[in-house]
């Protein structure tokens, strides 16, 4: 909340831990009635014909309390989406420097790759090796294995980069959703204890994902190869199990972080807290996940496509020889688009999740009404 003398709700807040798991007590058995006895519902109450109560029929609904980015109860799929963009422009600070650093920092990494690493495979002669020469086969293993290694430093760099910024856009949107200030040091501060938790939920979650995915892959594999077209009658429908289970699974644990930050929960009890949270609503975690990527894919081309369309323009006018000058100005060109497409569109579809997690926690658990509990709480 802006205002000093509403209270500050942190991390370790109790709207913030999870639920105890107990059921709750059982209502009371209704007694004898107390005092006379209710009106039938067909009379008129007491006052009949006075101004009707506040909110009645034909009167203005109460003013919902939204102190900060989103309203204070369960989400809309229209809210869900707005309040990320609102966490970016209410904390730009925070936000797109975050993510501008660690974009340029991936950009960087990926522009020294195309111009060392994947340069000799780029230049690299075909005819030499056509010839059958030793040499350079030796030389095409050698760049090879020189781009693969470029290339998974690179992945492992954008997948540190990518799980801090999604610790810090849920620490953020913790404090965006009442209002309260944030700034880049605070969330760090937050997120900086559950950055191992946030890897290794990282880990697992793709280990879960990419597994089922190739498991179905390599068994329809097998038995197309083993079998012939008989084989394929089993191995398609399993392939596309393997694919259905990696999409179920990516939706199921794509809570995890925003538990391990707010609610400072382990790895193991992260992944468990998000699949409570999904598990009788994922067709709707799913649908706004997926609307998300189509979102973020859609603005990312936009951004893209002139760096792409600069770098490729020049190609019909070189000859031969410019060819592989030509092919490193499009991956530099293109890297360069594709890093300022991250500063925009990573804190949209990080701050989607987050808000996502805070509906569910709304919808499940009744999270709004300790939120709109600490909001009205005086300060002490």
């Amino acid at each position: 909340m802006l205002h000093a003398t509403m209270p500050a709700m942190s991390e370790s807040s109790p709207a913030w831990a999870s639920p105890s798991g107990e059921p709750p007590a059982p209502a009371p058995a209704p007694g004898p009635p107390i005092g006379p006895a209710p009106a039938p519902a067909w009379q008129a109450p007491p006052g009949w014909g006075g101004p009707p109560p506040y909110g009645g029929w034909g009167q203005p609904r109460p003013p919902e309390p939204q102190p900060g980015v989103v309203p204070l109860r369960p989400l809309g799929l229209g809210e869900l989406l707005d309040g990320a963009v609102g966490l970016v422009r209410r904390y730009p600070r925070p936000v797109l420097g975050l993510s501008a650093v660690l974009a340029i920092l991936a950009t960087v990494l990926n522009v020294l790759l195309a111009l060392t690493a994947f340069q000799s495979i780029i230049s690299f002669d075909t005819e030499t090796l056509s010839n059958g020469g030793s040499t350079s086969t030796d030389q095409l293993d050698g760049a090879l294995g020189g781009a693969a290694v470029g290339g998974l430093g690179s992945g492992i760099v954008s997948a540190l980069a990518t799980i801090v910024l999604t610790g810090i856009i849920t620490a953020i949107a913790g404090r965006g959703i009442l209002g309260q200030p944030m700034t880049l040091g605070a969330a760090w501060a937050q997120v900086r204890p559950a950055l191992l938790r946030l890897i290794g939920i990282a880990l697992l979650t793709g280990l879960l994902v990419y597994g089922a995915l190739a498991i179905g892959i390599a068994a329809a594999v097998l038995l197309i190869a083993g079998l012939g077209a008989p084989g394929a009658l089993l191995g398609v429908p399993l392939g596309i199990g393997g694919g259905c289970l990696a999409v179920y699974l990516y939706c199921r644990l794509a809570l995890a972080p925003a538990a391990a930050v707010l609610e400072r929960a382990g790895v193991r009890t992260s992944l468990r807290r998000s699949g409570i949270l999904v598990r009788r609503s994922w067709w709707r975690v799913f649908g706004v996940l997926l609307l998300a990527l189509i979102v973020a894919s859609v603005v990312g081309q936009v951004v893209q496509v002139p760096f792409l369309i600069f770098g490729i323009a020049p190609l019909g006018f070189g000859g031969g020889s410019g060819v592989t000058q030509s092919t490193t100005r499009v991956l530099v060109l293109s890297y360069i688009g594709a890093g300022i497409a991250q500063t925009v569109i990573a804190p949209f579809t990080a701050g989607v999740r987050a808000l996502l997690y805070i509906d569910r926690r709304m919808r499940a658990e009744g999270l709004d009404v300790a939120l709109n509990a600490a909001v009205a709480r005086p300060a002490a």
